[in-house]
């Protein structure tokens, strides 16, 4: 793995996003950042629609509201700066047999147990009109299950399209546990000591990532990858943040219904400056060799 400095994106950069806070809660100050250049950013979000809210548990409810998310999320996208695509999938927690607690950071014994992959895969297919100089995806970073299917089905569309040299990876928010990067084939090798953890500044939230750590289920990620990047080696850029990190948490505080589901506002800040300063003001994009 070799480290250094990612140069100024041009072009259009296409970020696929499971859900409707991925892509900034991950990487908006590079969104900002690249936005400010004058380049091209459009976030595509997967799992953007649901059923009807008295069909579901109260508990529920609040990640279902959808006309409250997307007006958050129109909100976020317009601080950083990027344009908004809906793929208007559902998520896996809205589609029988419904998942419960901690269920959603399980995933299958191979790829065909993602019900969904080819529907999503297809969804991408709306996308191709803008032929992307660059789409960055997720690393599935925390074993959410669909944050692991979006990533799989955006692998998938770009290597039909002979694009996949194309592809960035960013690193899903739940990145910020420790546990969770040593449990990623590909984070694992860039993890920070336990006493310089992010989650140390965010008490509630390291406590929620350490039960989902706990509850995490499935095979190995990189088991169900395109083989060139199951055997790739990878290697990582620093996207620079130094004057966006603000218009980064300035947007996340538009996500008001979902920042509470980790701790807080206010948690999620001191966390993420954390992880930030210790990438040098930066956010990573990691990159295959292919």
């Amino acid at each position: 793995m070799q480290a250094r400095y990612a140069r100024g994106v041009q072009g259009t950069v296409l970020v696929i996003s499971p859900h409707l806070d991925d892509a900034v809660l991950s990487i908006g100050g590079s969104i900002a950042a690249w936005t400010s250049a004058g380049t091209r950013v459009v976030i595509a979000s997967v799992y953007t629609t649901g059923p009807a809210l008295e069909e579901l548990a109260p508990a529920m409810r609040k990640f279902a509201d959808y006309a409250t998310r997307r007006a958050e999320d129109d909100a976020a996208c317009a601080v950083v700066g990027a344009e908004v695509r809906r793929l208007d999938q559902v998520e896996r927690a809205f589609r029988p047999p419904f998942l419960t607690g901690w269920s959603f950071f399980s995933t299958p014994d191979d790829r065909a147990g993602f019900g969904t992959l080819d529907r999503v895969t297809a969804a991408l297919e709306a996308l191709a009109p803008l032929s992307p100089d660059h789409v960055l995806v997720p690393l599935g970073i925390g074993n959410h299950i669909d944050h692991v299917e979006a990533m799989l089905a955006a692998t998938d569309w770009a290597e039909a399209h002979g694009w996949l040299d194309r592809v960035r990876f960013y690193e899903d928010f739940y990145a910020l546990a420790g546990t969770m990067r040593r449990k990623h084939f590909v984070t694992a090798q860039h993890a920070w000591p336990r006493w310089q953890s992010p989650t140390l500044r965010a008490r509630r939230l390291g406590v929620i990532l350490r039960t989902i750590a706990l509850a995490r289920r499935g095979p190995p990620i990189e088991t169900y990858l395109h083989p060139a990047l199951r055997h790739a080696r990878w290697a990582f850029a620093t996207s620079s943040i130094h004057d966006h990190e603000h218009r980064k948490l300035a947007a996340i505080r538009c996500y008001a219904s979902q920042t509470r589901a980790f701790g807080g506002f206010a948690g999620i800040a001191r966390a993420l400056r954390t992880y930030h300063a210790w990438w040098g003001r930066a956010e990573p994009l990691w990159r295959p060799d292919l």
